[in-house]
């Protein structure tokens, strides 16, 4: 049980940490490819389109892949915490409890922030940046608060990891 906590802990981590890189990345690329510096066929396909609109489409692209995607691994976010909970069961009170901690922030994330965020992005999506005031800052609190709870269940699996890995 122990070997397999610390397996599933470790992939999780992992996995974890590329949904931030590939959160990051589908904007930062959204918006190199409808850039001045972008390939020319881009800009011969989309010449008759204004760079802002551009910009616009190809972020609204990525928040649709985003969204996608953290659905997706809401779900398998789902699956290994519920695994790593049965796994850590038996190996006693820190790690059943940082399991427990970590699977508690992923159903929070699903049930509390995941919805609105969608709800709102989609909304967003095509509003000029940058956006009003008070829909901006209500935004970046559920934003915010997602990425704390990311954050939060990152330092529980890796807390999970180390306790483990002094087990001997």
């Amino acid at each position: 049980m122990l070997r397999a906590s610390l397996l599933t802990a470790g992939v999780w981590l992992g996995l974890l940490a590329a949904s931030w890189a590939m959160a990051t990345g589908s904007f930062r690329a959204a918006e190199r490819v409808a850039g001045p510096g972008s390939r020319p066929e881009v800009a011969a396909k989309l010449g008759s389109v204004a760079p802002g609109d551009r910009v616009m489409v190809l972020r609204h692209l990525a928040s649709e892949i985003n969204r996608w995607m953290f659905r997706a691994w809401s779900a398998a976010q789902g699956v290994l915490g519920l695994v790593l909970v049965l796994l850590a069961w038996g190996l006693g009170g820190g790690p059943r409890a940082l399991a427990i901690a970590a699977l508690s922030l992923v159903l929070l994330q699903a049930f509390g922030f995941a919805g609105p965020i969608a709800s709102l992005g989609r909304g967003i999506d095509f509003l000029p940046r940058p956006l009003p005031p008070e829909l901006g800052r209500h935004f970046a609190a559920l934003h915010g608060a997602y990425v704390l709870a990311d954050l939060a269940k990152a330092g529980a699996l890796a807390a999970l990891s180390f306790v483990l890995l002094r087990r001997p």
